[in-house]
């Protein structure tokens, strides 16, 4: 697979309300779009530190305290300063600023162009402070103004601070990037696993194990039942066989050669996918 050699342009600025339920357990609302994307510019906040034994650095302690810095938009949306900065609509739907509310938490999405493919980011622990005020009078000619927000991007408690596609991500978690915030399941603590998967009676390869995500089959049959059960009663499993939507325990007509079964499981706001690639001979 090729790989990207260069990056340029900042789009698809997205924001996700984080929520931190009583137990720990994180989830995002869907992600909402942060149009007019100009500029983001994030400093790495802690450096590495030495402590010295023994005459020699002994060991190096990691101070990832996350990322500081600003966000440049042609103007902030009414939503995110709903959303995030907390501001309120009155009956007349009028914006307004209250010093004792506080800023509300988010994830942040975004992506650059490649030179092969677009790489998305996510930072998981965003708030951003208020926004100054400014504007200038035209002269000879219009000179748009643009509006910048102070983002401070913090660890998360599992310590997840970010996350972005790679040269390999496949293509149902960089497909859904701005469905649904992207999260490994130590993020959220929630139970994103299967406890059964089947093709009718045929055997996959290797055997079923919770953790083990991809497998194969081989069958001379024109139809299978697809059947998937996970693990935590309250996630969600959705199938798909060849791109189209089936249900669990549903009978599936093969094609002839390849066939792709995925099953994704969410629960907490995280996401696991399980692949199985069915030979029709």
């Amino acid at each position: 697979m090729s790989k990207n050699k260069v990056k340029f342009n900042l789009k698809n600025a997205h924001y996700a309300m984080l929520s931190i339920a009583a137990d720990g357990t994180v989830s995002y609302g869907t992600p909402v779009a942060l149009p007019g994307a100009v500029s983001i510019s994030l400093d790495a906040n802690g450096e590495p530190e030495n402590f010295y034994a023994d005459g020699v650095a002994y060991y190096v302690i990691n101070n990832n305290m996350g990322y500081d810095g600003d966000l440049e938009l042609a103007i902030i949306p009414e939503s995110f300063r709903v959303d995030a900065l907390n501001e309120t609509l009155d009956d007349n739907n009028v914006l307004v600023e209250n010093a004792n509310t506080e800023l509300n938490s988010f994830a942040l999405l975004f992506e650059f162009d490649g030179d092969v493919r677009h790489i998305r980011h996510v930072l998981y622990n965003c708030s951003a402070s208020r926004p100054g005020i400014e504007g200038q009078t035209n002269e000879e000619s219009r000179q748009v103004q643009t509006e910048t927000l102070t983002i401070k991007a913090t660890p998360l408690a599992s310590g997840v601070v970010k996350a972005k596609t790679g040269d390999t991500t496949d293509s149902t978690t960089y497909n859904n990037w701005y469905n649904a915030v992207y999260m490994p399941a130590d993020v959220s603590g929630a139970d994103v696993t299967l406890s059964a998967l089947s093709i009718g009676a045929l055997t996959l390869t290797p055997a079923f194990d919770s953790a083990t995500t991809s497998y194969a089959v081989t069958t001379s049959n024109a139809t299978n039942t697809v059947s998937a059960t996970a693990t935590d009663p309250d996630a969600g499993v959705v199938i798909t066989v060849n791109g189209d939507s089936v249900t669990d325990g549903s009978s599936v007509t093969w094609e002839d050669g390849t066939n792709a079964v995925v099953v994704t499981v969410s629960n907490g706001g995280s996401n696991k996918t399980y692949t199985v690639t069915v030979t029709k001979e």
